[in-house]
């Protein structure tokens, strides 16, 4: 889970109670013969101060929101999820590498084996649309060369027509959330590998 940085109203709401208890505790203390009690108090209002002054809430509390929407966390996730998806349907093969023009906002990988280009295309909800233009402008127009484009969107006819029009007949779309999806992926590697004749 992502570290999710604290607002200014929840930072000083923070302060006030971590200061409060820290009072409390000094109160507890001085007047009454609750030791423990007063330490908890004291332990817990330091914590809340800290905390406050740090900004973030510690991961070990589990207090953060998901990241969802436009994340890069959350699209990093995918796509190293993805690749470990691409080795789990095809552990016959080596492991994809990095394509040339590898970024981390358009991530391309190469299976040398099946002479296929992997373009990882990650969407924040399923009304994004994917311009296939922007997502791979070095797409080769080789027909040697396969392009598979995976995505997370649920709608990808309008995709995979925009994509075969533009690379060529050796591409392929695949919708992959989850390893559910890993068989898919394996068996349209293949039909590209057979589409080439190899």
């Amino acid at each position: 889970m992502a570290r999710d940085d604290l607002r200014a109203g929840t930072r000083a709401a923070f302060v006030a109670a971590g200061l409060g208890l820290i009072g409390l505790a000094v109160l507890l203390a001085l007047w009454t013969d609750h030791a423990m009690t007063s330490l908890a108090a004291l332990l817990a209002g330091v914590l809340l101060v800290v905390v406050a002054a740090a900004g973030r809430l510690p991961e070990e509390i589990g207090l953060q929101r998901i990241s969802f929407g436009a994340s890069r966390q959350t699209a990093r996730e995918y796509r190293e999820a993805l690749y470990d998806a691409v080795q789990t349907a095809l552990p016959e093969l080596e492991p994809p590498s990095r394509g040339s023009d590898w970024h981390p906002d358009r991530p391309t990988y190469w299976v040398d084996e099946l002479r296929l280009r992997i373009v990882v295309t990650w969407a924040p909800d399923d009304s994004y649309r994917i311009n296939v233009s922007r997502i791979d402008p070095a797409a080769p127009a080789n027909p040697d060369i396969g392009v598979l484009l995976v995505t997370n969107v649920e709608e990808i006819d309008d995709l995979r027509a925009a994509l075969r029009s533009r690379v060529g007949e050796r591409t392929a779309v695949v919708r992959w959330r989850s390893s559910d999806d890993n068989d898919a992926l394996r068996r349209t590697a293949r039909e590209l590998q057979a589409h080439n004749g190899s």
